[in-house]
């Protein structure tokens, strides 16, 4: 299963971005936003960068994500 994550741009060159999300970093694809910059929130999916997020959209999703992993590992 692939699921879509938020991250932080910290890099851009020509092969794409790098993207850190809960201290693991990443490729992906700019296809969609070729002129995404470093510091900008991002929506990952499939190794692209399908939207952009605010500084509140991305900490609402990243709460709603720790605490949906949270629940999982107390319901195990």
């Amino acid at each position: 299963m692939c699921i879509a994550f938020p991250g932080r741009v910290v890099s851009v060159g020509p092969e794409g971005a790098t993207v850190r999300t809960q201290g693991r970093e990443r490729k992906a694809s700019t296809l969609l936003y070729p002129d995404v910059r470093s510091g900008e929130w991002v929506i990952v999916s499939v190794g692209t960068i399908v939207q952009r997020l605010t500084d509140d959209e991305a900490a609402a999703i990243s709460e709603t994500l720790l605490a949906a992993a949270a629940a999982g590992a107390t319901s195990a």
